[in-house]
């Protein structure tokens, strides 16, 4: 039996997946590895870049800390999959860099291949206007 989201769709490889992490206040980011089987049925593997380890994988329910794993975006074909898993792979071990190369930043490069964390432009627009707004009282 395949594992599956709470919504009930298949976890599937090279699956964008987000966590809410409350502690933070935001979402972690990753992408489904493997989905492999086990003796008792399957289990899941995902990639994520981490602060203290950087780009690593982790079994689902040490990315999903106790929180429900969603899926964000799914891969429209096999070809986009397989590429999707190969930027994976490349990725593995690279350092955290916050502004850079936050687990937004590696679960975007890893299924677009273009690296956007709309996290941290939202922070820079937030600076922004607050930056605009101080010279204009």
């Amino acid at each position: 039996m395949m594992p599956t989201y709470t919504t009930g769709i298949e976890i599937a490889e090279g699956d964008w997946v987000r966590v809410f992490v409350p502690r933070l206040g935001l979402w972690h980011h990753g992408i489904v590895r493997r989905v492999y089987p086990v003796w008792n049925g399957c289990a899941v593997e995902v990639a994520h870049n981490m602060k203290e380890f950087g780009v690593t994988a982790s079994d689902w329910y040490d990315f999903a800390d106790g929180q429900q794993p969603q899926l964000h975006r799914r891969a429209y074909d096999q070809a986009q999959v397989l590429e999707i898993l190969a930027r994976v792979e490349c990725n593995l071990g690279k350092p955290y860099l916050l502004f850079a190369q936050n687990c937004e930043h590696f679960a975007s490069f890893a299924f677009s291949g273009k690296a956007v964390s709309e996290s941290v432009n939202a922070v820079g627009w937030l600076a922004g206007v607050a930056i605009i707004l101080r010279f204009l009282e």
